[in-house]
């Protein structure tokens, strides 16, 4: 049974800039089909959400991001999701408003590789629905080969059934996790679940960023804690990114990430070897750890031993996909 008119319509306009939580997401979703009212409402509204304010005109640079973050901040979930799914679902909102306000020639806007809007989507899609079929199944997956399976069909398909299929896969995602107890997966390697979630959040934040930046848009940050959690995962991959690249060391490097949703860690490098200490952005350490960042140019402090350092940040984006 699906959620009755009343309690619905009153969520629209949150759902329409993105802050509805998952629970009321799912609510409105599952509600949209059945209502001609509250669909023909959605569709207008989704029209309006780029004009903050009138004239049909675009908003000052930074308007449309301060408000959907301050949305974001005052709208915590009905449901408490767990810990670490919260930041995924977090940025599967945040995405789904973006897409909403697309139209038909954004889609077809370049974004990366030779994937445009639509192809992005799709691979998000893919991914999500992997991770989902591993909490039930063991086999590792062929990532590459299902994102590029996802991509051709989706291709011959209108963009709204894309963002459609992919929203789909990832509420799936979210009702599993919910149940799901820790265990290990393989997407596309070996890691806990509490960290695949954590992956799957900042994949989808940064193809997020990606889509809003070629198509002229922007985006505000990720709340403080899940920023927080997204940035904890990154450092802690640092030690077996540089053996990944083939880089031995000891010692210990600190790493000082400042800014809402940063943090000071410690990470013990193996025996006897120099000691480093590198203070840099939250932000801009975890688009390094995306390979959004040129490594030889991000604006880093850096104390002790420059060449380990250097590594470090090099390293950073050994683990980044597609």
């Amino acid at each position: 049974m699906t959620a009755a008119h009343g309690d619905v319509a009153p969520l629209l306009g949150a759902w329409a800039i993105g802050a509805c939580s998952e629970e009321e997401t799912r609510l409105v979703l599952e509600h949209l089909p059945e209502c001609a009212v509250c669909a023909e409402e959605t569709r207008l509204l989704a029209r309006a959400a780029p004009v903050l304010h009138g004239g049909g005109r675009l908003p000052p640079a930074g308007l449309r991001a301060s408000v959907l973050s301050g949305a974001f901040e005052r709208r915590r979930p009905v449901v408490r999701l767990p810990e670490h799914v919260a930041p995924y679902a977090a940025q599967v909102s945040m995405l789904d408003a973006l897409l909403a306000e697309l139209t038909e020639p954004d889609w077809t806007t370049n974004v990366i590789y030779d994937w445009n809007v639509q192809d992005v989507v799709a691979h998000l899609g893919a991914t999500d629905r992997l991770l989902a079929e591993q909490l039930t199944e063991q086999d590792a997956p062929d990532v590459d080969a299902r994102t590029a399976a996802e991509i051709a069909f989706e291709r011959g398909r209108r963009p709204e059934e894309t963002r459609g299929s992919w929203r789909e896969h990832a509420q799936e995602l979210c009702a599993r996790l919910k149940e799901a107890t820790p265990s290990t997966v393989h997407i596309p390697f070996p890691m806990r679940l509490e960290n695949a979630v954590v992956a799957r959040a900042f994949e989808t934040w940064v193809h997020a960023t990606d889509i809003a930046a070629a198509v002229g848009r922007s985006l505000p940050a990720p709340l403080p804690e899940h920023l927080h959690a997204i940035a904890d995962l990154g450092v802690r991959s640092l030690p077996a990114a540089l053996a990944m690249r083939g880089v031995e060391t000891g010692g210990q490097a600190r790493l000082l990430l400042e800014g809402p949703g940063g943090g000071d860690w410690l990470l013990p490098l193996g025996g006897d070897g120099p000691n480093v200490t590198i203070r840099l952005d939250v932000l801009d350490f975890c688009m390094l750890a995306a390979d959004r960042r040129d490594p030889t140019k991000v604006e880093a402090t850096i104390e002790g031993d420059s060449p380990l350092a250097r590594h470090l940040l090099s390293a950073a984006s050994a683990f980044a996909g597609p």
